[in-house]
């Protein structure tokens, strides 16, 4: 009885490694997942906060000099954190342009710099960084120091406020409609942000959300419980979500869906059960090692699995082991090309990369359905030939999906590990990257 626990220790302390390795990977690769999907996410907030001509440190340091480097802001105020050498905020800096182009003064608009003293929250000063406006007129509203000046008694919520209707501020004499149009575009462009942070959509929960949701519940019952034992019913119920999901709704998840949802927001205010089926199709098979989406319910799955089974056994192929292997990295080229589409802004219609958008037969890509078809008839002959050859999402399903105490880092956690470095650099140099590509 003695030697007994010194027996088991060994066994314990195995399987205590063994699950620490196993959570050790399960949180590298949705880590992996969040970051990258968190630097597309900041590039295209950077875009649309900086546009074209992005503000740059030199300009803000003018007018504080303490300024080290720039922070995005991801909120609706679309600015940029000024930050000191210790990376402390001491400022808030914002352009009018592209938000207020509109509003023109004499012959065009001006892109003004306002930069913010959190201290005081007040404006720190103003500068005009270019104009389509009459080169004279601009100049004299650039050297007119009192009106330039007279800025800095305002703060972010009086400028929201402001009545130029009723000359709270004067133009600037011999250049009235350039300084004014100005100071229409500096309201403007606070007020938008303004409007952006109260307009927020109302929560709409639709016949259609509840029916995705019931269908995220269903597929997990036949999943985790003895319904997977009634064949017929796993069949009937993947049947009803090709209909529905597949050529009624056309709610399949897809690149171009994450791609959308990364670039600006997730809509789960207005979308709300396609958002809790995104959030199945990853979360599950990361906690419980079930590919929920990919087995029951993604209708391009299930079409595949019914016409596989139309041939018999023997008509199947056998693919040799090496061009399996080749074959197999088809979704990860198809992942990084996503990101260099993405980053690099080329124009290409990411649903026309899969198949799924197929299914909506009315706006289908010529693109889509050739591959969508194509995936069909090779399941006549392979099992499933898009799901583990040609599909990206799958590929990240399949990625995220935990594998228990076997678990081990493997080839697909290096490369994933390698987009992610791509990201970072994609990131950060995209611009100069499209340059090289233009010239």
């Amino acid at each position: 009885m003695t030697d007994l626990p010194q027996a088991v220790k060994p066994q314990r302390s195995k399987r205590r490694a063994s699950l620490l390795k196993s959570l050790s990977l399960k949180f590298y690769r949705m880590a992996l997942l969040i970051l990258i999907l968190c630097l597309i996410r900041d590039y295209f907030v950077r875009l649309r906060v900086q546009g074209k001509a992005p503000i740059e440190l030199q300009e803000v340091q003018k007018i504080l000099p303490a300024a080290h480097s720039l922070q995005v802001d991801h909120s609706d105020r679309m600015g940029l954190f000024v930050l000191n050498q210790s990376q402390k905020q001491i400022g808030y800096a914002i352009r009018t342009s592209p938000v207020s182009d509109g509003i023109i003064g004499y012959c065009g608009p001006s892109d003004t710099l306002i930069v913010f003293s959190p201290q005081t929250d007040r404006i720190a000063g103003i500068s005009i960084r270019s104009s389509g406006d009459t080169t004279s007129h601009v100049n004299d509203v650039r050297q007119n120091e009192y009106w330039m000046n007279l800025w800095q008694e305002y703060g972010w919520n009086r400028i929201a406020e402001l009545d130029l209707q009723s000359g709270e501020i004067e133009g600037v004499s011999g250049a009235t409609m350039t300084s004014m149009g100005i100071a229409h575009a500096i309201a403007h462009r606070i007020r938008i942000s303004e409007q952006k942070a109260q307009e927020d959509p109302p929560f709409v929960f639709r016949v259609k959300d509840a029916t995705i949701i019931g269908f995220c519940i269903a597929a997990c019952l036949i999943t985790f419980t003895r319904l997977k034992r009634i064949h017929w019913l796993r069949k009937f119920f993947k049947l009803v979500a090709l209909i529905y999901l597949g050529f009624w709704t056309g709610d399949l998840l897809a690149e171009s869906l994450f791609a959308g949802w990364a670039r600006y927001a997730v809509p789960w205010r207005t979308v709300s059960g396609l958002v809790v089926l995104a959030a199945v199709a990853v979360l599950v098979p990361w906690t419980t090692r079930r590919n929920v989406y990919c087995q029951n319910i993604c209708p391009h799955g299930t079409a595949q699995e019914f016409l596989g089974r139309l041939l018999p056994a023997r008509s199947k192929w056998k693919i040799r082991p090496d061009i399996k292997r080749a074959l197999r990295w088809i979704p990860a080229l198809l992942i990084g090309l996503i990101l260099m589409i993405l980053f690099l802004r080329i124009p290409v219609d990411l649903a026309e990369l899969e198949a799924f958008d197929a299914y909506l037969l009315a706006s289908a890509g010529i693109a889509s359905i050739i591959i969508a078809v194509a995936g069909l008839v090779a399941s006549l002959f392979v099992p499933q030939a898009y799901c583990h050859y040609g599909c990206p999402t799958g590929a990240i399903f399949e990625f995220v999906r935990s594998h228990g105490s076997a678990d081990h880092f493997s080839r697909s956690d290096l490369v994933a590990g390698l987009f992610l470095i791509l990201a970072m650099v994609l990131n950060q140099y995209a611009e100069q990257l499209q340059q090289l590509l233009l010239n």
